[in-house]
């Protein structure tokens, strides 16, 4: 891949010229004014990586011979809309004005009208060139397949010059908690100051049916966990953001649970960024690997052997006659057997199934895992996509 010479007019030559990030900083932040914007470019460039884009392009003054440029046009693009921001971004870094867009792949015509805007407009000649920055090395040259007639054409740049100016303070994402049987999830009282604290939506589930006879009575167990879907669809429905899980004890099957009721290789309604089990209930078996990058983004198994609810599990088919799932077993004491990239387990020996959840492991093993995995789902995501079509064309 190589960016070509600018033309007579100091522009790039008509088309779309595909260009890796290191590659686009190299010839466009070289300079004594350009070169304080390889930082916010850079950033940029992370930013959308981990949040699972797939593409960005690039227009404005910023890509032609000005020696000080005024703009960068940018539009990133995400594979699906639900993981489009709710606003445009408009930054200013020493004069320089960079214009964030968004779009998805379930909307290549607004992508393509979005081209024509950055080709077309501006600099007192049609048929500029632009730049896409090739994310992760496909080598594949956006095809345009749809050119917007004039009044399409007329919206797109109205929606585009009567952008608000907004600051993106977004939550880090949605924090849900799912307590086990006799409990109605005291421990939230920890949990809560220090995950709003850190800039994070708080969001309790509580029931109220919480007898052990749930692990000997399917049809209540089915109830619970139709109960719980309802529940975190509205959530998902109320609030922006990425939605993490904090389950405890019988906690952990409701999640498993609700997973494997969508387990026919499509995306469940709802979908989990992270999710950290303690005193789980699961199966050694269950199969994480499965699930990454189509339901849930990173797992944080944390273990107690010394639990001494979780060692009461059966984990013979002796729990099928007595009315007990095939998903429960004894990953809170034995781990998840099942490798998978996205698992993370860490055993104390100090910890049992009541004093797992303390401000100590909350706040030095659960907060830095769910903040170093905010961008989890959309990662593994991307290379789920990945994988899934990675012999045939992209588009």
């Amino acid at each position: 891949m190589k960016i070509p010479n600018f033309t007579n007019e100091g522009k790039l030559p008509t088309g779309i010229h595909l260009c890796s990030g290191i590659e686009f900083i190299t010839r466009f932040c070289d300079g004594e004014i350009r070169k304080d914007s390889e930082k916010p470019i850079s950033d940029i460039l992370d930013y959308a990586k981990e949040r699972g884009a797939v593409e960005i392009f690039i227009g404005g003054s910023f890509i032609t011979a000005n020696k000080n440029p005024k703009d960068l046009d940018c539009v990133i693009v995400f594979q699906e809309d639900r993981y489009i921001p709710n606003n445009t971004d408009k930054v200013n870094i020493k004069g320089l004005k960079f214009d964030i867009l968004f779009a998805s792949l379930e909307s290549p015509k607004i992508i393509d009208s979005y081209i024509k805007l950055f080709s077309n407009c501006r600099y007192g000649s049609k048929d500029i060139g632009l730049i896409q920055i090739d994310l992760y090395d496909r080598n594949k040259t956006w095809e345009i397949r749809h050119y917007p007639n004039e009044e399409d054409f007329e919206i797109i740049k109205r929606v585009y010059n009567d952008r608000s100016l907004v600051d993106l303070k977004e939550k880090k994402g949605i924090i849900v908690t799912v307590h086990g049987i006799y409990s109605q999830g005291q421990w939230n009282n920890e949990i809560a100051p220090i995950a709003s604290g850190d800039d994070w939506v708080f969001a309790p589930y509580t029931y109220e049916t919480n007898e052990p006879d749930l692990l000997f009575r399917p049809g209540k167990r089915r109830k619970l966990v139709d109960d719980f879907r309802e529940w975190i669809y509205d959530l998902q429905r109320r609030f922006e953001g990425e939605i993490s899980i904090i389950a405890h004890s019988f906690g952990t099957y409701i999640i498993g649970a609700y997973l494997e009721g969508f387990d026919n290789e499509e995306c469940p309604p709802v979908t989990f960024n992270s999710v950290v089990l303690t005193g789980s209930i699961l199966n050694k078996n269950f199969n994480w690997e499965k699930y990454r990058g189509l339901s849930v983004g990173s797992v944080y198994n944390t273990i107690a052997p010394n639990d001494e609810f979780v060692k009461f599990m059966p984990s013979t088919d002796l729990k099928k006659y007595i009315g007990m799932s095939n998903i429960f077993g004894q990953a809170g004491i034995e781990g998840f057997e099942n490798e998978s990239s996205m698992l993370t387990q860490s055993s104390y020996n100090i910890l049992n199934h009541t004093n797992s959840i303390k401000r100590d492991i909350i706040e030095t093993k659960w907060m830095p895992y769910l903040n170093a995995n905010r961008f989890a789902l959309r990662t593994e995501m991307n290379d789920y996509f990945k994988r899934k079509y990675a012999k045939k064309p992209y588009r």
